[in-house]
């Protein structure tokens, strides 16, 4: 499965904190999540062995979970 593909990364949900502070999640799709975010996030979930993630802080400094 490719990352933008149904709008899920790597078969998963994801969502963002708009807030930073765990607020505001919300779900967003794959294709509204900078590429380099989208292969963090595949890098955690693939290399991490993380199959569900309360809070990620990319490199962007944003907040997301899935």
């Amino acid at each position: 499965m490719s990352a933008t593909e149904s709008g899920l990364v790597c078969g998963n949900q994801v969502q963002h904190d708009a807030s930073g502070v765990g607020h505001a999640w919300r779900d967003i799709d794959a294709s509204d999540i900078p590429a380099n975010i989208v292969e963090e996030i595949e890098g955690e979930m693939i290399d991490g062995g993380l199959e569900s993630c309360s809070e990620f802080v990319g490199s962007n400094g944003l907040h997301y979970r899935w």
